[in-house]
């Protein structure tokens, strides 16, 4: 593991991130294998096309299998959450679906909700930050819709056997609850816990930064999955306090982590530390693993000595045992839902969310405008890609998808020849797809080409089946066609649309959260109600991850310009090091009150560099004044200012 730089005299810093490569686009990622995943969307899929050709309906075996598609949205939400995001997405299917079949025979209608459906896809799943495959299952519902002989009367019960179908689709994705009902947001805490044992670890390391920002990640998912609401209608729920409890022992280590590798004075973590956390995520996921024994108390380093008691107070915590500060009953209830808090979020100046879903919905509607005025074979295949494609969100993220999906399709055409050649009728039709989407679903993280390679049969078989008396030929020269136009015109609407929205926005968003910071320590140097600082630090605590998401973004805009997106890396790593010395310091109850005049100084200077952040000067990060209660708040090292670079 290489070790960070040191400057004499100065902060540690820590190298940025690598860029992605085109290369990459062939990596296999070292990802567990999605059993559930891939065994749920075979059942949810396969099934309805099953029961449909043992009764000769297999039409309307293929219509519901269309609703399955929502089980492919299950996250690591909790059960409740995930009710209530199922059913959403089975309705939005169904109704996709039906104003697909309404507008099949009116080509502009068709090119009009083709961007309309994208967008509002796109925006919706960011906003609500659900994770998983966004708009793509929208636009393929509503292309099957638009594909089917324009018929009114059978309109209602297509849409019905969608909709049964999703119906389905929720029953699988909510199976798990029978055996672990708290199966996903004990995970979620688990993956918690995994990922601050990575980060204590990485401490020292060149890692550290990136180790940290996966930790911080994951400490947000935990806390999203276990405030999932179960108890504002059930006070007493036992499990739930106990994985409330945990994932909050987890933020107050990730913490005390954070002070060990501020205080230069501090020993290192005693070993074992990691190993006695990924002991306390296996226990939680298999409750006959034993935990490491506990570490010691007697540590004279104050810093390592928090460290070691709240892991005890962790360990004790699954074990059932409710001693001390660990208990359980210390839980409050989380904040309430705030739909306006969450749309002033998504629509934050400093995200990229709104241009993402506008440059989405444009490009799919000009795809499928291309694809109807050529009057091309199949003309919906060409939107489909070019949804698909865009999934990347950036130049390299595009070219990526872009990559993967045309070599997958090469590939997969000569394996769907093959089947289609079998003639395959009735059962062996839903065997097969079954077979398929569990393939599919099983790798889909590891890499998109080799997914591809089994998507591209599945949807010749799907085009096949509802027409029999076409050539096989057809459909796949029709089928690779349509990949390469959509696929081409994907990336040139990457390259066009706001390209560099991510790092057009990176000094606006770098002076927020320097603003932000300068907010959090005036309120600890004023002494501010201790709502008040805690609201501070979650903000701050956002703002870092916003940050660093915004970052990585325009570091894959352009593979010839990313010597300018790196050069910023050094003020965001100092900016991230301040954020983290104040966030610490707010969680501390040592008294860090000052002067009115010096409180009003440090208001004064962090509006200064600010400000050099928007007019793209490197923030003067090294001018802080020293203050004895938070000696981590001092950026020395002048090598870490940033010679940001001028947008165009």
């Amino acid at each position: 593991m290489n070790s960070m730089h040191t400057y004499p005299g100065g902060r540690a810093v820590h190298k940025g991130p690598a860029p992605g490569t085109v290369r990459d686009a062939f990596r296999i990622r070292p990802l567990p294998l999605q059993w559930f995943r891939g065994i749920g969307s075979a059942v949810a899929a396969g099934l309805p096309t099953l029961v449909g050709a043992l009764t000769g309906h297999l039409d309307y075996g293929l219509c519901a299998s269309i609703g399955g598609f929502a089980f492919l949205y299950v996250g690591s939400e909790t059960y409740r959450q995930r009710a209530i995001k199922l059913a959403c997405v089975a309705l939005g299917l169904s109704i996709t679906f039906g104003l697909g079949a309404l507008s099949a025979a009116t080509p502009w209608l068709m090119v009009l909700l083709f961007g309309l459906i994208g967008a509002l896809a796109v925006f919706g799943f960011g906003a609500f930050q659900i994770a998983g495959p966004s708009a793509m299952f929208f636009i393929l519902t509503f292309s099957v819709g638009t594909s089917l002989p324009y018929d009114l009367h059978a309109l209602p019960l297509r849409t019905l056997l969608v909709l049964t179908g999703g119906a389905f689709a929720w029953m699988v994705g909510m199976s798990g609850w029978l055996l672990r009902p708290h199966g996903p947001e004990t995970k979620a805490v688990a993956g918690a816990y995994r990922g601050l044992a990575a980060f204590v670890d990485a401490i020292g390391t060149d890692l550290y930064p990136e180790k940290r920002y996966q930790a911080a990640v994951q400490l947000r998912t935990a806390e999203a999955a276990v405030s999932g609401g179960e108890l504002r209608w059930r006070r007493n729920y036992r499990p739930t306090l106990r994985l409330m409890a945990l994932s909050r022992k987890a933020n107050e280590m990730f913490m005390a982590a954070v002070e060990i590798s501020l205080d230069r004075q501090a020993a290192k973590v005693p070993a074992g530390t990691a190993a006695s956390l990924l002991s306390i995520a296996d226990r939680l996921q298999d409750p006959q693993q034993e935990l490491q024994p506990k570490a010691a108390a007697d540590i004279p380093n104050g810093h390592v000595r928090r460290l070691s008691g709240l892991l005890n107070e962790a360990a004790a915590i699954c074990l059932g045992e409710d001693a001390g500060r660990g208990t359980v009953e210390e839980v409050t209830l989380p904040p309430s839902f705030s739909l306006r808090r969450l749309l002033s979020g998504a629509l934050n100046p400093h995200s990229a969310l709104l241009h993402t879903s506008l440059r989405y919905g444009i490009m799919i509607a000009a795809a499928a405008a291309v694809a109807y005025s050529l009057d091309l074979n199949r003309s919906y295949w060409v939107p489909l890609s070019c949804t698909a494609v865009m999934l990347g969100t950036t130049v390299l993220g595009t070219a990526h998808r872009a990559i993967q999906r045309t070599a997958g399709t090469v590939v997969g055409l000569f394996l769907g020849a093959f089947l289609l050649s079998l003639r395959p009728e009735g059962i062996y039709i839903a065997l097969i797809m079954a077979v398929l989407q569990f393939i599919i679903e099983l790798i889909y993280l590891r890499n998109y080409a080799l997914a591809v390679i089994f998507i591209t049969p599945s949807s010749l078989l799907i085009a096949e089946s509802s027409h029999p008396d076409t050539a096989v030929s057809f459909f796949i020269s029709a089928r690779l066609t349509d990949i390469l136009i959509g696929s081409a015109i994907g990336i040139i609407g990457m390259l066009l649309l706001w390209r560099r929205a991510s790092s057009n926005k990176l000094p606006r968003a770098l002076a927020g959260v320097i603003r932000m910071e300068g907010k959090l320590l005036e309120s600890i140097l004023s002494s501010s109600p201790p709502n008040r600082v805690t609201t501070w630090t979650n903000e701050l605590e956002n703002a870092l991850i916003r940050l660093r998401l915004l970052y990585d973004g325009a570091l894959a805009e352009s593979v010839g310009r990313r010597n300018q997106a790196s050069s910023w890396w050094p003020a965001l790593d100092a900016v991230q090091h301040i954020g983290y010395a104040l966030i610490t310091a707010a969680g501390n109850a040592q008294n860090h009150a000052a002067a009115r005049e010096a409180s009003s100084d440090y208001s004064l200077l962090f509006e200064q560099m600010a400000q050099a952040a928007e007019r793209q000067l490197p923030p003067d990060l090294a001018n802080i004044p020293a203050l004895s209660s938070i000696p981590a708040l001092q950026i020395r090292d002048r090598t870490a200012q940033s010679p940001a670079f001028k947008s165009s």
